[in-house]
């Protein structure tokens, strides 16, 4: 839909702006409010871009790449900022500012106004601010915004321009359709062949003849040390404070008995009424049908042959016929006895007969009946506060400067290590899984210092604690030398052989230009060569195979009539020579299924580069203007150049 988003679709935050783009705003997904105070030198209010008449301030576009940042961590927790600004934020992220603010400008200076009703029930909408009856909660929704630093003003804008955007760039791409012969043009594509044929030069050929020395392996770890490093990788000491010990707790006859007074409606007997219900719409017209009941079984009938109708209400006791019908309606259902009619009654639909079909009584259940019931709630309750009252004591001793160990021993429980750990909670190589109970604290630990004091936190399970600190910190880097040595010796004669494969490459790709075949061309590499494949394919068997598509066939693909291209292979394993000799594509008629099939699949591609075109078009409408001094000045300061 827009050209920035995407470029960025091919980066590990491509799919995050886009959803922040069309509106799908969830928290992770905003920034912090606007802060008025100092940044790095720069003042919070200078701009990183004009967008019409309105700014972007830097500390909007800082809080706003924060934002993004830490909802990339999520799903990479190892993630740098720098790594995160390199991958496509640092112009993604104000690309992706630039454009809702441009749309939204344009919005409304044509008239599209985002009322506050409209934007509240967008806010109900959103999960993070549902209870769990899944309805918007209130308390939620303010614990969420106090969670991430937003304030409702900054949220509510963040929505209301989301939905002029939507409602600014669905319509132009509504109806869109690939027009007759240009879907003609494509479905011709598919049945496309083409032959030619791939020949490979491999570096393998070449390796076994290149010198190395240790200095030379020395140095070329040193160059690529972080295609070797291994992850960094920590223990984490912890100990688990559980309900063991607790044995003793248990509800008191006292207890029990309050409980069971506490609740004794709960408890109470129950009488639900099973009703056949006939509504008129005035009293006297009630009154005459009910005259004309000889018997309630006949009400029924009578009510059929004036062209009316019946319906039947089950309610398990009196509030739950109330909720159903009405107070006055459910007294007069009440009143009556099993068999009878009762009403005349007025109700909310108009006049209402009610027979009684059926009634239904639970029994009381009486304090010996549900002792164990109520002392097993009380029970479990005595004991979860006991277990919060041992974490309290323990936030304490940890808060006086206790050590782990320290804390352990009084409450009489054992400090375990874990194996070393990789940031998303997998064990390193082939160590041990850590206990389960560790799991939800990983990504806290690994935010700690070798050096930290102890935590507590609420284990995995949500029944117990776990008071932990780091263990043993390996930060990443290459193993020893002489472990990897021949990993180093394999990788660097490929790199090198890979340089003598290409130079062979070029001597192929001269001849085959000058007129000689790819057979006769490989022979002047003067080494043994793989044959020379060659290729006779469709384009839609290549596309049915439902793999991936090799790279020299996609190059293929692409080239034109009689050319003669070198491609180099992943991994330094060598280089390729695709020749294309003929290209032969068979006629389409219009009512071919493949032409109805191309313009429904390229139907919405058309919407999109509609909707591209119209972006483009409003930004360059309101005008945009880029400070790049403070832009740069933000991201030195993330990344923590000044």
């Amino acid at each position: 839909m827009i050209q920035g988003f995407r470029k960025l679709f091919q980066s590990r935050i491509g799919v995050f702006l886009a959803l922040a783009f069309v509106g799908v705003i969830a928290l992770a997904f905003a920034s912090a409010d606007i802060t008025g105070g100092s940044f790095g030198g720069i003042g919070g209010g200078e701009r990183v871009a004009a967008v019409g008449d309105q700014q972007i301030s830097t500390s909007t576009y800082r809080e706003t790449l924060n934002g993004a940042f830490e909802q990339a961590r999520q799903e990479n927790p190892t993630l740098t900022m720098q790594q995160f600004l390199d991958g496509g934020g640092r112009d993604g992220v104000l690309d992706n500012m630039v454009e809702r603010m441009a749309i939204y400008a344009f919005a409304l200076d044509h008239g599209l106004r985002i009322g506050d009703s409209l934007i509240g029930s967008e806010l109900k909408d959103i999960p993070a601010f549902q209870g769990p009856d899944g309805k918007f909660s209130q308390e939620m929704y303010t614990a969420a915004l106090q969670q991430r630093g937003i304030s409702e003003k900054l949220l509510r804008t963040d929505l209301g321009q989301g939905l002029a955007a939507r409602m600014t760039l669905v319509p132009a791409q509504i109806g869109t359709a690939m027009p007759e012969k240009i879907a003609r043009q494509y479905a011709k594509l598919l049945n496309e062949t083409r032959k030619g044929s791939v020949a490979l030069i491999p570096s393998e050929a070449f390796a076994k003849d290149v010198k190395v020395t240790d200095k030379l392996l020395q140095s070329y770890l040193a160059s690529n040390r972080a295609r070797y490093s291994l992850p960094e990788r920590r223990t984490i000491r912890f100990a688990v404070l559980d309900k063991s010990g607790l044995e003793g707790v248990t509800a008191t006859d006292a207890e029990i008995a309050a409980r069971y007074e506490q609740n004794r409606a709960v408890y109470s007997g129950k009488e639900g009424r099973t009703l056949t219900q006939l509504v008129l719409p005035t009293e006297p017209a009630a009154k005459a049908v009910l005259a004309e009941i000889t018997s309630p079984s006949q009400m029924g009938a009578v009510a059929q042959g004036k062209g009316l109708s019946t319906t039947q209400i089950v309610a398990a006791d009196r509030a739950d016929l109330s909720a159903k019908t009405s107070p006055a309606v459910t007294q007069a259902a009440y009143e009556a006895k099993e068999g009878t009619i009762a009403g005349p009654v007025k109700g909310p639909l108009g006049w209402y007969l009610l027979r009684v079909d059926a009634v239904t009584r639970t029994n009381e259940r009486s304090l010996a009946q549900v002792r164990d019931e109520i002392a097993a709630t009380i029970t479990e309750e005595k004991r979860n506060r006991a277990l919060a009252d041992r974490a309290a004591k323990a936030e304490e001793e940890l808060n006086s400067g206790a050590s782990l160990a320290e804390i352990a021993r009084s409450f009489g429980k054992e400090v375990a290590t874990t194996a070393p750990l990789l940031a998303n909670g997998n064990p390193f190589a082939n160590g041990a899984a850590p206990d389960p109970q560790v799991l939800r604290i990983v990504p806290a630990a690994f935010a700690m210092s070798e050096d930290s004091d102890p935590q507590i936190a609420i284990a995995a399970d949500g029944q117990s604690y776990i008071i932990y600190a780091p263990g043993k910190v390996t930060a990443s880097a290459p193993p020893p030398f002489a472990e990897i040595k021949p990993i180093l010796d394999r990788d660097y004669r490929l790199k090198e052989g890979s340089k003598q494969a290409a130079a062979a490459a070029d001597k192929v790709l001269a001849a085959i230009r000058q007129g000689k075949s790819p057979a006769e061309a490989m022979k002047l590499v003067g080494k043994p060569m793989p044959p020379v494949d060659n290729i006779d394919l469709s384009r839609q068997a290549l596309m049915g195979s439902g793999r991936e598509v090799p790279a020299p066939l996609a190059l293929m693909f692409t080239m034109a009539k009689g050319s003669t291209k070198k491609l180099e292979a992943p991994r330094n394993l060598g280089w390729m020579i695709v020749d294309l000799d003929d290209i032969v594509t068979q006629d389409v008629a219009a009512d071919d299924p493949l032409v109805l099939a191309t313009r429904r699949q390229l139907g919405p591609q058309i919407g999109g580069e509609l909707g591209e075109q119209l972006t483009q078009a409003i930004i360059a409408d309101v005008g945009v203007s880029r400070n790049d001094t403070a832009i740069k000045a933000v991201i030195d300061q993330l990344v923590g150049n000044r």
